[in-house]
């Protein structure tokens, strides 16, 4: 017993220094966006992971306690075997998961959860977030560390010293023993006799987040993500669902599209979307072209994105739909399927539509949703000849503007009567930002949106040159924004602020509009002022009326925010605390609204 024991606690300790030094390996590894902090503040780090930490060794040590009992029954150096192979493919598991979450947080803000099962589905997408240097030393960390903790584990994580029991009543007893102890397991592993289990909330301590986000454990992450339902609205329900009605309708009353939008010079305009991969507001600098576009139509000076990822930022605009902290409505068909979409509205009216993007259409279900959209005719990656597709992501965006400038022009020259929608995703100014194309912009993310600015600069210059300019508006939007400069927050507003107009003949007069609002209220606006219905977006606003409220939602990762022009209020729904409140008054606000969003996604 002695000698199992004391093995069993080596185990124990193995794994519990394994996820402590990660710990440490993540604040240095994320020192840039750590800020000012001391040896102090690792310590506390460690304190506060501690229970996180033993709960995810305490689910590995079940497997060690069977492997205990099976030692009174079979031969030692098939357990030592079987022991063997098994710290190895954990080991081989957490060193990914770490080494992994570590490299993408500076880009996502936030550990890895189960939507990384949904890109690994797409290891080509995958493998295009960094350069190849960044892989190289992403595999030589894990072989050393695997080495390393091998090398441990194979010194002081032996079975030779574990005595064998020939006595039949001894090995029974001995089970039992075992049975009961792997039964004590489940305290550390729920972390509670409460209501309430381990939860990676349990681990926040500092008005720091970093610091807060130093202590979850990446693994501890996934699991408890696995765990919760994708479109969980118990989660979101902070009071009866006809209060948060009433506090929604405060923000989006009824009457919210009586006001007409006099806007084009035609009701039925050409409509092409130029669907901008991160471009930030505060990247202004790095996209001149776009800056000087915007002085030619309707620019929305005070617009923010709805969500952080691609696959969301395309339903806030195509379906006016907002995002959510942990769920991605494209991703599950049965879903999407119910959205409202522009594609659709416009079908009816007799507009062909077309989608150009130079990636996967596969990566998170996008294919489903736009044939869902009426996206019939559809140019991606496969599309484009071999040569083309140089990039990491696929086809690089001067090469997807120019063809998508050639059909679209070859398409009036062919059919001057008809009408078309066209959506033009980009690509390039996505991590790792390699693109062909030198800036006076040192910073890789700068550099790439100055590229695909020059890229947009050119597309509207062909467009122009045709007749079919006048009878077009081209919309110009981010999915999302990014986290430039460094130390911007995955919750900061300042990562979600956009630019966003309308440009085009079609426009009658440049306007700079200044009321605070969404990437979701785009389309429906547009809608409006084509006469066309815009009664089917539950959460979007006439921007154009003034005498509407003003606010903006977005979500990031585990929590969700709300922007007023005099108040504030960002939720970390994980832990069940504000980041940023100004007023007991918009978080009852926010949070009704938040309900309302899940309340919505349960009824599809």
């Amino acid at each position: 017993m002695k000698q199992r024991l004391s093995l069993f606690l080596k185990f124990y300790l193995f794994w519990i220094a394994f996820f402590l030094i990660q710990k440490l390996l993540f604040i240095l590894a994320q020192y840039k966006q750590m800020g000012d902090i001391g040896w102090q503040d690792c310590l506390q780090v460690l304190l506060h992971a501690f229970p996180l930490d033993l709960s995810v060794a305490s689910y590995i040590m079940a497997v060690y306690g069977i492997m205990m009992i099976l030692s009174f029954w079979m031969n030692i150096r098939v357990i030592q075997w079987v022991s063997d192979i098994f710290t190895t493919i954990i080991l081989c598991i957490a060193l990914f998961v770490t080494i992994g979450d570590n490299g993408t947080f500076p880009f996502w803000g936030y550990h890895w959860d189960k939507s990384i099962f949904i890109y690994l589905q797409s290891p080509q997408e995958v493998l295009a977030c960094a350069v190849w240097w960044q892989w190289f030393v992403a595999v030589i960390l894990f072989f050393s560390m695997l080495s390393a903790w091998g090398w441990v584990g194979l010194r002081y994580l032996r079975w030779e010293n574990v005595p064998v029991m020939n006595k039949m009543r001894t090995r029974l007893c001995q089970t039992v023993v075992w049975l009961v102890l792997i039964g004590c397991l489940f305290f550390p592993i729920r972390g509670s006799l409460t209501v309430s289990t381990m939860n990676t909330g349990r681990v926040y301590f500092s008005t720091n987040q970093m610091l807060n986000q130093a202590a979850i454990n990446p693994l501890f992450n996934i699991i408890e993500s696995l765990s919760e339902n994708t479109f969980d609205v118990a989660k979101y329900t902070y009071m009866p669902t006809e209060e948060a009605q009433r506090y929604t309708q405060a923000l989006l009353p009824e009457n919210r599209w009586e006001k007409k939008n006099d806007i084009f010079t035609t009701s039925r305009p050409n409509i092409v979307l130029v669907i901008l991969e991160s471009f930030s507001s505060n990247a202004y600098e790095a996209m001149p072209n776009l800056m000087r576009l915007k002085e030619e139509g309707i620019y929305f000076s005070n617009a923010y994105s709805s969500s952080y990822r691609t696959d969301r930022g395309i339903v806030s605009l195509l379906s006016a739909f907002p995002g959510q902290p942990t769920s991605s409505l494209m991703t599950v068909p049965s879903k999407s399927q119910n959205l409202p979409q522009i594609g659709k509205v416009l079908k009816q009216e007799g507009y062909v539509s077309h989608f150009y993007y130079g990636g996967d259409e596969d990566f998170t279900n996008m294919r489903s949703y736009l044939i869902d959209g009426g996206f019939e005719n559809r140019v991606v990656d496969k599309d484009f000849p071999i040569q083309d597709r140089i990039s990491k992501w696929g086809v690089p965006d001067h090469v997807v503007l120019d063809r998508a400038a050639t059909e679209i022009l070859k398409h009036y020259e062919e059919y001057p009567k008809s009408k078309y929608f066209d959506v033009i995703l980009t690509l390039s100014s996505h991590e790792p930002f390699e693109v062909p194309y030198t800036s006076d912009f040192s910073h890789p993310y700068l550099n790439s949106v100055a590229y695909t600015d020059s890229c947009l600069g050119a597309f509207v210059a062909s467009l122009k040159e045709n007749p079919l300019w006048d009878s077009t508006i081209v919309i110009l939007s981010p999915d999302h924004g990014y986290p430039y400069p460094n130390g911007v927050t995955r919750y900061d507003p300042l990562r979600y602020r956009i630019p966003m107009a309308i440009i085009g003949g079609a426009v009658k007069r440049p306007i700079c509009n200044t009321t605070l609002c969404s990437q979701i209220d785009l389309i429906p606006t547009i809608l409006h002022a084509m006469g066309l219905d815009s009664q089917s977006y539950p959460f979007s606003k006439n921007i154009l009326d003034s005498t509407q409220a003003e606010f903006a939602f977005y979500a990031f990762n585990d929590g969700y925010a709300l922007l007023m022009p005099q108040d504030t209020l960002i939720m970390d729904a994980k832990a069940k605390m504000a980041l940023h409140e100004t007023n007991d008054s918009i978080k009852q606000q926010a949070q009704a609204f938040m309900q309302c969003i899940m309340e919505e996604i349960e009824k599809m």
